[in-house]
């Protein structure tokens, strides 16, 4: 990850040798302490987010995780991301959380998830270190 990037881009596939082939985890602390990213992208193929991945970008604002098919996200995946204010789930498949995932994110902040899942989530999203100002929506 380049850490002086101000706006962080996983995309649907990379190509290596002529040959696509598909995104689908952000490996543990792949962009840990990005501290001038200001938002991210997560692409559609995304099925894990790996424990700290965004920890430590304290500029960042926004997340949008464009994947339908995201299952997990570890822990302390986004700690200390104090100007987190936004965070899009499309997934409608997420089974796991890990611990203060959302630990330290900002205390007015938004996460965003598919209006079908929004009482599930809530469950499942409930004591991952946010406060409890934070708002799961639809």
């Amino acid at each position: 990850a380049n850490k002086s990037s101000k706006k962080i881009k996983v995309g649907n596939t990379v190509k290596i040798q002529m040959v696509a082939f598909k995104i689908t985890a952000i490996s543990a602390s792949a962009f840990k302490n990005c501290k001038k990213a200001t938002s991210a992208t997560v692409g559609t193929n995304v099925k894990t987010i790996g424990a700290n991945a965004f920890s430590g970008c304290k500029k960042l604002k926004s997340v949008k995780i464009s994947s339908k098919n995201l299952t997990s996200i570890g822990k302390k995946a986004f700690y200390g991301d104090g100007n987190l204010k936004t965070i899009t789930i499309k997934s409608s498949k997420l089974k796991t959380v890990g611990a203060k995932a959302f630990s330290g994110i900002n205390k007015k902040a938004k996460i965003k998830v598919p209006a079908k899942k929004l009482k599930a989530y809530k469950k499942l999203l409930k004591n991952k270190g946010q406060k409890k100002s934070v708002k799961i929506t639809k």
